[in-house]
């Protein structure tokens, strides 16, 4: 892949990018960078270049400028700062988890700019956190909160290894990567200070107002979920769904990080909005 920085609002963004075509920008969710979608965009090079930004959501690897700015609205504006620099007009949007979240407020914000959206599993509507993470924009604020957070996650059952205590991923994101994508917020006062700040900023209220918008976009979409997440509730997905005029694909074998448990389905859905934007 081709590797190279842009600067955005909220600070210097890595990106990789690889293929030719229309442009897809896979926008990943807090804790983790754009190697979630590395097996997505296996499936799509032939077909699309795909843009994979690694944004500052807790594993990034230099603190930002302003923590002031880690905030939904001004994440989603680097997002089209990344198109901007890369000199692309509209591109379809794929979003997990956080990630999306900013894909809806860039939907909301400058919809001339999106040609088409995957939504595969994430926050939407109210549930911004999500239901299981509620508290945490409030113990966010409490020190040593976010420390211990991240240090719950590197125990391997719950997030890198399969079995039933992974609430997040069927097939498990395995253990160097999640070892990789914590250390900064483990090792770095500044990333986690990063990190703290992007929990406190995160409300319903930006997804509500988007959700206004996703109704009149009316470009091509599809929404793909793990029909037992447990994170992300279902019935969001068929709200999506029918704000977007699509149906949900439905994925028995993922939870929470669709791209990691089922890249084939995602990599489709986005070929399925690929040909309806040519069309």
């Amino acid at each position: 892949m081709e590797r190279f920085e842009v600067p955005t609002r909220v600070g210097p963004v890595p990106v990789r990018a690889a293929g030719t075509g229309t442009t897809v920008l896979a926008v990943h969710g807090a804790l983790v960078d754009g190697r979630l979608w590395d097996g997505v965009a296996e499936g799509l090079t032939p077909h699309a270049r795909v843009l994979l930004p690694d944004l500052p959501l807790g594993a990034h690897r230099r603190a930002v400028p302003d923590r002031g700015r880690l905030t939904p609205p001004d994440l989603a504006g680097a997002l089209v700062d990344v198109l901007d620099a890369v000199g692309v007009d509209r591109a379809v949007l794929v979003g997990n988890d956080t990630g999306g979240a900013l894909a809806q407020v860039v939907v909301a914000a400058a919809p001339q700019r999106v040609g088409g959206l995957v939504l595969a599993g994430c926050d939407a509507f109210e549930h911004f956190p999500p239901p299981l993470l509620r508290p945490l924009p409030r113990l966010a604020a409490v020190p040593g909160v976010t420390r211990l957070v991240v240090r719950s996650f590197a125990v391997p059952a719950l997030l890198a290894d399969p079995g039933r205590l992974n609430l997040f991923s069927h097939r498990g994101l395995g253990r160097p990567l999640v070892a990789d994508l914590l250390r900064p917020a483990r090792t770095d006062r500044a990333v986690r200070a990063d990190l703290t700040a992007l929990l406190r900023a995160v409300r319903p209220e930006p997804l509500l107002a988007a959700a206004g918008t996703l109704g009149s976009w009316g470009g091509p979409a599809a929404v793909v979920w793990g029909r037992r997440d447990r994170v992300f509730p279902p019935r969001d997905a068929v709200r999506l769904a029918d704000l977007l005029g699509t149906t949900v694909t439905w994925l028995d074998d993922a939870l929470t990080f669709v791209p990691v448990d089922r890249p084939d389905a995602v990599a489709d859905a986005v070929r399925g909005v690929l040909a309806a934007t040519a069309a």
